[in-house]
Order: C-alpha cells, then structure tokens, then sequence
C-alpha cells in the first residue's frame, strides 16, 4: 500500500487521549484484537502513555483527526530484555486498509531503531488473519503459538507470536 500524502504521523501526546481510547474501545466492544474487556477512559490512555519511559507511541491523523495509533512497549521489566519491545498497532474502522497501520509501524519502527531497541514482538489473537498478514507485509515472522492462552466469551483463545529483529 502506498503512503498517503494526506496522513500525518506524529509523536502521542496528551490531546490524543480522548480518541486513541475512543479507538480502542472499539476493538474491545468488537473483539477479537484484544483480551481487553473493559473500555478505556482518557484517563486510563494517558496513565499508559506516561507509565514506560521506554515507550514509543505515535498517532496518525487526517485533516486533524486522528485515525489510528501504535506503540511499542516493554514486554518485561527485566533487565536482559530491555531492547526488546511488544507492538501494537489500532486503526480506526473507518480507515482500514488506506496505508494508515503501514505509516504507523513504519514510524513506529524508525523510533524504535532510534532509541537501539533490537527485538520487536507481536502477539495476535490466531483468529485475526488479517492482522497477522498485516505484520508478516512488514517483516515480521511467526515464531510460535501459545496455544489456549486466552480466555474470552468462555472460550480458549490462542495467539500468534510474531517478531521482527531491526
């Protein structure tokens, strides 16, 4: 997909809380992006953007409104496994498939790569193809299932563990 010239990708800052939850939400009331059950408030947005100092967040927008969101951040406080980051990336429904998750990872990416991180990972609910197609188009490679790992609407869930070394 070809970069939209119309798309401004941009550092996450506290103005975005309101619509990078308003985004989320979305996935968690449709389900089967995330094991998340429980809506978001800005509140709770911005405590996730100010609570890793090692995280990376960006907002993509059009005209000003903002369309999609991604962020990159520790998946272990562990010491050993500090250049190694969990991605995610949440479109707005309205927006799928117009290059905007491309633009997003690809910032995401070059701010990764800029502050030394190696090892970028994913985890994806196995049934979202979409979204594990999505991440192999960037480089990304599956590494493994963890199978049953998830538990929602009283159902086993398996997820996809994807990587990409930069």
């Amino acid at each position: 997909m070809s970069q939209r010239s119309d798309c401004v990708v941009r550092p996450a800052g506290s103005r975005d809380v309101h619509a990078i939850a308003e985004i989320y939400n979305h996935y968690i009331h449709v389900g089967g992006s995330t094991f998340d059950n429980s809506p978001w408030s800005p509140v709770q947005a911005q405590s996730l953007l100010d609570g890793d100092p090692g995280a990376h967040w960006c907002v993509a927008t059009i005209d000003d409104a903002l369309v999609g969101w991604a962020s990159a951040k520790r998946f272990s406080a562990r010491f050993g496994y500090r250049f190694s980051l969990e991605s995610a990336v949440y479109v707005h429904p309205k927006s799928i498939s117009r290059g905007i998750g491309t633009q997003l990872m690809h910032s995401l990416h070059q701010a990764c790569c800029d502050a030394e991180v190696h090892h970028l990972m994913a985890r994806i609910i196995a049934d979202n193809q979409s979204s594990i197609a999505f991440h192999q188009s960037l480089g990304f490679e599956i590494i493994g299932v963890q199978k049953e790992v998830g538990r929602m609407n009283d159902e086993w869930i398996d997820v996809v563990l994807l990587q990409k070394l930069l």
